[in-house]
């Protein structure tokens, strides 16, 4: 995603890539039972539920077991976390967000 974002070729066209990050839903999933923000295809930032990743053009999703993926427009930053080991977790974990907040760290430095 980074390099469509970054290209934005015959792959993906801008407003479509614009419409990623225009917010559709807002509140408590269904499924899930916490709150999250869409966008078209993929999670937007919530701070209730991931503080580690700030409030900008940023996308995300999570999967059981604890998995993560964060593309993150405005670093041209792709981050992802694939655990070997299921553990808790249906929005990332906690291992994925130590992960994670130490890249924050690390590209903030």
């Amino acid at each position: 995603m980074t390099d469509l974002i970054g290209k934005c070729d015959d792959r993906l066209g801008q407003d479509t890539i614009d419409l990623i990050f225009r917010e559709q839903q807002n509140g408590i999933d269904l499924v899930l039972g916490v709150p999250l923000r869409f966008g078209i295809g993929f999670g937007l930032p919530q701070r209730d539920i991931l503080p580690w990743i700030p409030d900008e053009r940023i996308c995300h999703w999570g999967g059981w077991g604890g998995s993560m993926i964060v593309m993150d427009a405005g670093r041209r930053t792709t981050i992802s976390y694939m655990m070997n080991k299921m553990g808790p977790g249906i929005i990332g974990s906690e291992r994925s967000a130590e992960y994670g907040q130490a890249i924050y760290d690390a590209l903030a430095s």
